[in-house]
């Protein structure tokens, strides 16, 4: 017996040693922090210091780091350090150096507003001697005027009128204009109209071009536009006087009035006999004259987008096109698809023409345009950016499926099939690829191998310098400064960067819930944009990028009132990204995005005298009840439910009944099937709404409740 116990405890021993020794070769393979950030490891112990109010050491250890081989650590130690000097003419110095140093705007800022803030306005207009006004950070170049200003600079007036009239007119134009007593004519007209005050922008717009327009810049031509465009009612009078002046113009400036002069014409066509007084007693022409001049307007427009060098801006001509497809959408979708065909190899950025393209998609659809929708699907191949093209290519394979369009020289099982197929491999846009998905009866294992990578960003070039700042924040515990920091950054993040600060930035949502919404967004942009393929459902950046906060009480509330888990998370990402502080610009409160009258109604009816929408826990709890509620007064219908929480329950219920009015023709009392009724719906708003929260579920569903994604699409959808 005492043999067998020594035995033992020999034994004990042993696997005591093994073990230990096994943590210690672990630790040994781990490097250290020394190890890891070299003498970068000061600048996030120095910050430490500075934070318990260790001021002396917090700035010898920033000192250390300001040599450390990571130049963007060295440079962040060496900016924290000018804010604890002790004198005004130390911070100076030290800002000086920086600036000297990096040569950038972030560094002038820096150094500018220093100088400004002590009254050294000679030195901050030498550092900012020949500064291009109209390109640089506005807020450098404000600091430069007020000095000239303060000093009685005679440069002052020309590059006072120079800023104002090159570059957008914002609240610091505004800000030092108020302060001045006399200023030109031409920038009380830019002050007028940043102030809304449109009637007398305009007067001053009359005197100003009737006087020759002597000085006119882009942005100027920019400013009458709009003051034409929003300052009288007179649109066809307005539109015929910007187009006749327009040839006047110097050739960066023609666009401006083309363009306006199109909008005018538009809006005088969409109102014939409302359209204002013609000229000389004359009557407004007919709409469809007018509309034909505003076409030509368009087309000016087009050939008129032009920087100051002579080049195409891309920008511009996307934006008179996007206006040009939408004008003809107005007149008829026959018009809007064969413009799509002549332009489509002319935009410069297929995401811009986005919400035009599922405006197209609902006029086609609620008109009953059903071979023209399915020949624009083929059009935009190779065009349209892969979110649009999918919307097309599902739309379309779901119209040859449900019989609604009969091709008579087409296989539609074969058509519909490809089409799904086409849309299963499109885009970032989850909402078509679950729904291509689930009617092609994909597995899992071949969904998550179509789903390893969503968006290839080719052009991403990593800096270690940038992510190993972030990782020391995540590392020394500072999420406060990761998110900021990850927004200046972002586009050189690698992914495995963004699945530690994520993860670090959702573990602490636990102690201070903002947190999770820095984590979702920061891995969703990844997901979305990542410089490789994922490693499949499991890799990580998945479960940051549509999370579990709020677990207890989500899954507590979903219990108590009988809704899915994987449709409230759905709609809680949708409504808050699980921000719990937001307010938005209706009055929606929290998680749930709750109006106080709603949670009114909800507190009665749960029996409660006293709630709080700010706190996590009572938000989830009204917000899920009042989806139960949704779903119970419409059918059970979990996609009507959506809707109404978004758009009301009243226009939904209106919804419903007129697509079972206008499709009773195809054999079916219900009207169209919910993923088509969908993309019928009237408001923009609600079709996006919808898109998101389905798609979202069938995420939760696929990564946490072993459900693919026909199963939560049959539940939603039905």
């Amino acid at each position: 017996m005492r043999r067998h116990k020594a035995v033992l405890l020999a034994s004990f021993i042993f696997l005591f040693l093994a073990v230990n020794a096994s943590c210690v070769r672990k630790k040994q393979e781990e490097p250290s922090a020394q190890e890891k950030y070299g003498r970068g490891t000061e600048y996030f112990m120095g910050l430490r210091s500075l934070q318990m109010g260790e001021d002396a050491k917090g700035r010898r250890q920033l000192r250390t780091a300001a040599k450390s081989e990571n130049l963007l650590i060295a440079r962040k130690a060496k900016e924290e350090l000018a804010k604890y000097e002790d004198g005004v003419d130390t911070r100076i110095k030290a800002l000086t150096d920086i600036f000297d140093a990096y040569k950038d705007e972030p560094a002038l800022f820096a150094l500018c507003h220093e100088l400004y803030e002590n009254g050294e306005y000679a030195r901050l207009i030498a550092v900012t001697e020949g500064l291009d006004l109209a390109s640089c950070q506005n807020s450098i170049a404000y600091y430069r005027l007020r000095s000239l200003n303060e000093k009685h600079d005679s440069r002052f007036s020309a590059e006072f009128l120079a800023w104002c009239t090159e570059r957008p007119f914002e609240r610091l134009h505004y800000s030092l204009y108020s302060e001045l007593p006399a200023v030109p004519k031409v920038v009380r007209m830019l002050s007028l109209f940043y102030t809304r005050n449109y009637g007398s922008a305009l007067a001053l717009t009359k005197e100003f071009l009737e006087s020759g327009g002597s000085g006119m810049t882009a942005q100027i031509a920019s400013c009458i536009g709009k003051c034409f465009l929003y300052g009288s009612a007179e649109s066809a009078v307005n539109a015929a006087y910007l187009a006749d002046y327009a040839p006047k113009l110097p050739p960066d400036c023609q666009f401006y009035f083309y363009f306006y002069a199109a909008r005018l014409y538009d809006r005088a066509a969409g109102k014939p006999g409302t359209a204002g007084k013609a000229a000389a007693g004359k009557a407004a022409p007919p709409a469809s004259a007018t509309q034909e001049k505003a076409a030509e307007c368009y087309k000016a427009a087009l050939a008129t987008a032009r920087d100051r060098t002579g080049k195409t801006d891309g920008k511009l001509y996307d934006n008179a096109l996007w206006y040009y497809l939408l004008s003809l959408l107005e007149l008829s979708p026959e018009a809007a698809v064969r413009a799509v065909e002549k332009y489509r190899d002319k935009w410069h950025d297929p995401y811009y023409f986005d919400d035009f393209l599922d405006s197209l998609s609902y006029r086609l659809l609620s008109g009953r345009f059903w071979s023209l929708y399915i020949r624009t699907a083929g059009l935009l191949k190779g065009f349209a950016s892969p979110e649009s093209c999918a919307k097309f290519y599902y739309v379309s394979a779901r119209l040859l499926q449900e019989g609604i369009y009969r091709p008579k020289d087409m296989d539609a099982d074969l058509e519909a099939r490809s089409f799904l197929n086409a849309a299963l491999d499109s885009g970032t846009d989850l909402y078509y690829r679950m729904l291509a998905s689930a009617r092609l009866g994909v597995g899992r294992t071949e969904l998550e191998e179509r789903l390893r990578l969503l968006r290839q960003d080719a052009r991403f070039e990593r800096s270690e310098d940038a992510e190993e700042l972030l990782l020391g924040y995540a590392d020394f515990g500072f999420p406060e400064r990761i998110y900021d920091e990850w927004q200046k950054l972002r586009d050189v993040i690698g992914m495995d960067t963004v699945r530690k600060i994520a993860s670090f930035l959702f573990s602490c949502g636990k102690n201070q819930e903002g947190y999770y919404t820095q984590s979702i967004r920061i891995a969703a942009r990844k997901l979305n944009n990542s410089e490789s393929s994922l490693s499949g459902l499991d890799d990580s950046l998945f479960t940051l990028s549509f999370p579990r906060g709020f677990a207890d009480t989500v899954s507590g509330c979903c219990q108590e009132f009988k809704v899915d888990e994987q449709l409230m998370y759905a709609l809680i990402r949708s409504e808050s990204f699980f921000d719990p502080t937001v307010i938005s610009s209706a009055g929606a409160i929290g998680l749930t995005q709750l109006m106080e009258l709603t949670a009114g109604d909800v507190a009665k009816k749960l029996k409660l005298s006293k709630y709080d929408l700010t706190d996590s826990g009572t938000n989830v709890r009204f917000g899920t009840y009042y989806l139960s509620e949704m779903i119970r007064r419409l059918d059970n219908s979990q996609i009507h439910a959506v809707f109404a929480y978004n758009a009301g329950i009243t226009r939904v219920r209106n919804w419903v009944l007129a697509s079972r009015d206008a499709y009773r023709e195809k054999g079916s009392e219900e009207g169209l099937p919910a993923d088509l009724f969908l993309e019928m719906l009237p408001i923009t708003e609600t079709r996006e709404y919808g898109r998101k929260v389905v798609s979202a579920a069938t995420m939760y569903g696929l990564l946490y409740y072993e459900l693919g994604p026909d199963e939560v699409i049959a539940r939603i959808m039905g």
